[in-house]
C-alpha cells in the first residue's frame, strides 16, 4: 500500500511542527533566567568560654602605638574599651579569638601575655593618637 500524497504532506507538516515546538522550548529554556534555590543558612554555634577562661585576658594592655585598651567581663559577656569611650562587646570565635559586631578582631596569645588587634579603627576612640585601619596593633605584658 502506497502512502497518499496527502498523508505524506501531513506527516511532513506534523514533523515540522514538532521540531519547531522543540526548537522554541529549547530557546525558551536557554533564555530563561537561571532558577535559584534559597535555603536557610545554619549559623555555627558561637564559641563558649569556660567559666574562668577570660580571667587571664581581663586587664589593660598598652598597644605599640601608645593607646591603652581594656578588656573586662560582665557575667557571660566580654568587652573592650579604650579610655573613656563606650564599651564594645567582644564575641568569642575560638579559644583566645574574639571579634566585634563592627569587625574588629582581637587575638590573645601566650596565655594572654600578647595580643594582636586588627581593625582597631572599628572600636570607638576619639583620642589624639591616629589609628590606621590597615595594620595589626600588638601589645605584650
Amino acid at each position: 500500500m502506497k502512502p497518499s500524497a496527502i498523508g505524506v504532506m501531513a506527516a511532513a507538516l506534523l514533523a515540522g511542527c514538532c521540531s519547531t515546538a522543540l526548537a522554541q522550548q529549547q530557546a525558551a529554556a536557554h533564555d530563561a533566567p537561571p532558577q535559584v534555590q534559597i535555603s536557610r543558612a545554619t549559623a555555627a554555634p558561637a564559641y563558649r568560654l569556660a567559666p574562668q577562661e577570660f580571667d587571664s585576658y581581663a586587664r589593660p594592655y598598652l598597644l605599640d602605638n601608645g593607646i591603652v585598651i581594656h578588656f573586662f567581663q560582665r557575667r557571660r559577656q566580654y568587652f573592650t574599651q579604650m579610655y573613656h569611650e563606650a564599651p564594645v562587646e567582644l564575641l568569642p570565635q575560638a579559644p583566645g579569638k574574639f571579634t566585634t559586631a563592627q569587625g574588629a578582631k582581637v587575638e590573645f596569645m601566650d596565655e594572654g601575655d600578647t595580643i594582636a588587634v586588627t581593625h582597631l579603627d572599628r572600636i570607638p576612640y576619639t583620642g589624639l593618637v591616629p589609628v590606621s585601619s590597615d595594620r595589626v596593633y600588638i601589645a605584650s605584658r
